[in-house]
């Protein structure tokens, strides 16, 4: 048994190293002409780009964000319809489903987006707790409508 492991471990640290020399996956560097001007030019080539790349973050994260904010609220109305028991366990499990999808989907956007995204997932996980506690009576969804309407602005921004 010991000299598999040891045939195996050998394997393994010899594929980590081919892996690692491989000059097939390391990435070709750019010249750079050597002087200050050059430096200051990549430095600004790289503040220009990172703002462009999360606005488009940011625009793809919204777009998932509000997909999900919608689809929740109708599946939780669709089972709130069936009624309790069942009806209502449903009901809360979309409002923890769609908390999911605001920690998911906020990955990488602004940090006003993950803000009002993080509202919205602490406003479902209250509204799952509450159809909990109290299955016969439907909660406010007063503070999850305030909480959206701030991701919407957050996103229209």
């Amino acid at each position: 048994m010991r000299s598999i492991h040891g045939v195996a471990l050998s394997s393994v640290l010899v594929l980590a190293a081919l892996t690692a020399c491989d000059p097939a996956t390391e990435p070709a560097a750019a010249p750079v002409a050597p002087g200050a001007s050059s430096a200051a030019a990549a430095a600004t080539t790289g503040a220009s780009v990172a703002p462009a790349a999360d606005a488009a973050a940011t625009k793809t994260a919204c777009t998932k964000l509000i997909k999900a904010v919608d689809e929740t609220a109708k599946e939780a109305a669709a089972s709130e319809k069936i009624g309790p028991p069942v009806g209502y366990i449903a009901v809360s499990t979309q409002y923890i489903a769609g908390s999911t999808a605001m920690s998911e989907y906020s990955r990488g956007a602004s940090a006003e987006v993950t803000a009002a995204a993080t509202e919205v997932k602490a406003a479902m996980d209250e509204l799952d707790e509450a159809w909990n506690a109290n299955p016969k009576k439907a909660p406010s969804k007063a503070k999850l409508d305030a909480a959206v309407k701030k991701l919407k602005t957050a996103c229209a921004a």
